[in-house]
């Protein structure tokens, strides 16, 4: 068996989860448990997680991108509230002196939304619609898959787990929106 780090082991958990990457040793459920990340690796993990949907939003509102009301009005949904959980995140970690530390989950995140990127950016009408709201689905059902089974139960502090519990209907609310524009594109 491969031994890592604690800190090491917990990021290649949350690499699996939020990105799909696989390289990383398989623990036991017990290591899985002991070994959660620190209210600063959560941090950095929320404000990554945040800034990617806001930069997928960009390119989906950049002219020419899309002229479909329903994309254009879910795309700026996703940057104005996005942008508004990044605002409200900063205001509560500066209150609780929580400072983001990155980590090899908030990196991969970063590495993966921007290959995600640059595929959008070569898209243009339908096939954009298709694939940018096909990545929305995929995003928002990942991210809540995270913040259930990593961010909320390893938040230490208490603003922090609290701040994190009432942004989980939020996404699971982009998650059905994104699933209705999906399905309205599929007609």
């Amino acid at each position: 068996m491969v031994v890592l780090h604690p800190a090491r082991r917990a990021a290649c958990l949350l690499s699996v989860v939020l990105v799909g990457v696989t390289a990383c040793p398989k623990p036991h459920l017990a290591e899985q448990q002991a070994e959660r990340p620190s209210d600063a690796n959560i941090a950095a993990m929320f404000l990554a997680a945040n800034n990617t949907d806001v930069s997928y939003a960009q390119v989906a509102l950049a002219t020419g991108r899309t002229s479909t009301p329903t994309v254009l009005a879910f795309a700026s949904r996703m940057l104005s509230d996005h942008s508004g959980l990044n605002q409200a995140a900063t205001q509560l970690f500066g209150r609780t002196g929580i400072i983001p530390e990155d980590n090899i989950a908030s990196l991969n995140f970063r590495d993966e939304s921007a290959a995600k990127r640059d595929t959008l950016r070569e898209l243009h009408g339908p096939p954009f619609d298709s694939t940018y709201i096909a990545n929305e689905v995929r995003y928002h059902t990942k991210l809540l898959a995270v913040i259930d089974s990593v961010l909320i139960p390893s938040a230490k502090n208490r603003d922090l787990k609290s701040m994190l519990m009432g942004v989980r209907p939020a996404v699971a609310a982009h998650l059905e929106h994104a699933q209705r524009v999906q399905a309205e594109l599929g007609k």
